[in-house]
């Protein structure tokens, strides 16, 4: 079977087209067997997205380096709403080889936490950790002198000046209140899988827009 949505230039070059016409309309090509392919011309319209920031989350991350830093590692991080219910919005777990430090996982877990939580038009995110080196290192108490961890927590301030009117604030937990996070981080190490969730009832509920006022 030739489907319509194969080059016209291959059923030429293939011989098996005799005729090609173009309108308005959209276009038509005429096989030799006497079928004819249509393919309407679909028309985009560009509308305008109301985007509205409301609503809070937190962001929970870690990292995991087994034989730190020698052996494999990888990381994990969960988004979930700042309010009594804390709905899950999402989650996610990476494997990233091995001969990488445990910080590094922790930079690559809020990294990767971030690239997700900015996508939410949120008004405040709450970034959370059970590390005290990167906590404090993100709020300027602690300087980065280590090379390798300059460079990820350079790209964590990128991401954060490209959402520059979203409030962030940061929050240090026990290891014991991270275990999502923690068990996230070590499951991408057993499976050595990359795996993100979206709970996207819950995220669309959070990133509705009320378009009764827009009218």
């Amino acid at each position: 079977d030739i489907s319509s949505d194969i080059l016209i230039h291959d059923l030429f070059t293939l011989n098996l087209a005799e005729s090609y016409s173009g309108s308005g309309s959209g276009e038509e090509v005429t096989l030799k067997s006497g079928t004819v392919l249509r393919n309407p011309t679909q028309e985009m319209w560009a509308g305008m997205k109301v985007v509205e920031k409301k609503g809070s989350a937190q962001l929970y991350f870690d990292g995991a380096s087994r034989n730190n830093p020698h052996g494999p590692c990888g990381y994990g991080f969960h988004i979930g709403t700042d309010d009594a219910h804390s709905c899950n919005l999402i989650q996610g777990s990476g494997y990233a080889g091995m001969e990488r430090s445990s910080n590094e996982m922790e930079y690559e877990g809020l990294i990767e936490g971030l690239i997700w939580a900015t996508r939410l038009d949120l008004k405040r995110l709450t970034i959370v950790g059970d590390s005290e080196l990167i906590i404090n290192q993100l709020i300027g108490k602690y300087a980065v002198n280590n090379d390798r961890l300059r460079a990820l927590y350079e790209k964590v301030q990128d991401l954060l000046a490209k959402a520059s009117d979203l409030e962030v604030t940061y929050r240090h937990i026990p290891r014991g209140s991270n275990q999502i996070a923690d068990s996230l981080a070590n499951q991408a190490i057993a499976t050595r899988v990359n795996v993100t969730t979206c709970n996207w009832r819950n995220i669309n509920a959070l990133m509705a827009v009320d378009m009764s006022r827009y009218e």
